[in-house]
C-alpha cells in the first residue's frame, strides 16, 4: 500500500484515529493537529465526490467544537492544499484543522493587495461562465 493515509484507515500503519464514520477518518498529524481524510482514496480535489465533501465538512465543525473543548482555542485554521504547488505531499486529499491562539507561530500569507477592477471582472465574467457549464 503506497498511501500512508490508506495504511493507517486500514491499520496497516500506525497513527491515533480519533474518530471516524462511513465517510472520513480523523487521525491526528505528525504536528499534532487533526486532518480530516475521506475514506475512499482521492488524490485531488477534482476527484472528490460531493458525499464525501460534505462530511469532510461536517467532520471539522465536529472536529473544531472537540478543538475549542480540550485546548481552549481562540480559532482554527481549515488548510487544505491541492496539488504540490500548493504544498501538498501526501496525494489522498485531506483537510488540516490547525487550532489558533493569540499571538502563536502559525504564519498563512498569500498577498491580499486588491486587484484592479477590470481584472476582477474579467475573472468574474470567465468563472461565472464556467460555474454555469458545470452546474449544468
Amino acid at each position: 500500500m503506497d498511501c500512508i493515509f490508506c495504511a493507517i484507515f486500514a491499520r496497516d500503519a500506525p497513527g491515533f484515529i480519533l474518530w471516524e464514520d462511513e465517510h472520513v477518518f480523523v487521525i491526528l498529524s505528525l504536528e499534532g493537529h487533526p486532518l480530516i481524510i475521506p475514506r475512499r482514496h482521492f488524490a485531488s480535489l477534482d476527484d472528490l465526490d460531493e458525499e464525501s465533501g460534505a462530511a469532510m465538512m461536517r467532520a471539522a465543525k465536529k472536529v473544531t467544537l472537540a478543538l475549542r473543548n480540550e485546548m481552549s482555542c481562540e480559532g482554527v485554521n481549515l488548510v487544505l492544499s491541492d496539488g504540490a504547488v500548493a504544498g501538498q505531499d501526501v496525494f489522498h486529499l485531506h483537510l488540516h484543522v490547525k487550532p489558533r491562539w493569540t499571538g502563536d507561530d502559525v504564519v498563512l500569507h498569500w498577498d491580499t493587495s486588491t486587484a484592479p477592477s477590470t481584472k476582477r471582472s474579467r475573472l468574474a465574467i470567465g468563472l461565472t461562465a464556467r460555474l454555469d457549464t458545470l452546474n449544468g
